[in-house]
């Protein structure tokens, strides 16, 4: 038979993460001060800083590609250099056009092989 006494409680691993998340996330809300303003100003000058800015040139390139792709602009309306870089933006996007199909190619390919063995 069993004896009714109380089985220690021992924290296993699954337990101290458990709490260490708990006191990680579910702080208790501490009043604002004058540091936690200044922290978030310092870490939204930092956020602003390491944003990805999208290079105005290339925006223009993609907006007069898209109207030359919609029929809006003509050929004869873009200027020399606008069409070499136009070109060449086009030379890019077909190499990764064609890298994608090559890779999706060699995935079906493997596939069907993997069907043909099963």
């Amino acid at each position: 038979m069993r004896s009714n006494e109380l089985i220690p409680y021992k924290e296993n691993i699954f337990a101290k993460i458990s709490n260490f998340f708990k006191k990680l996330f579910f702080k208790k809300k501490e009043s604002i001060d004058e540091t936690s303003i200044v922290n978030n100003e310092y870490r939204d000058s930092f956020i602003e800083n390491i944003t990805i800015k999208e290079n105005e040139e290339e925006k223009r390139l993609k907006n007069i590609q898209l109207q030359y792709d919609n029929g809006k602009i003509e050929e004869e309306d873009i200027s020399d250099e606008d069409m070499d870089k136009l070109i060449e933006m086009y030379k890019i996007e077909t190499e990764k056009l064609n890298a994608d199909t090559q890779r999706r190619k060699i995935h079906i390919a493997q596939m069907l092989k993997e069907l043909k063995n099963a």
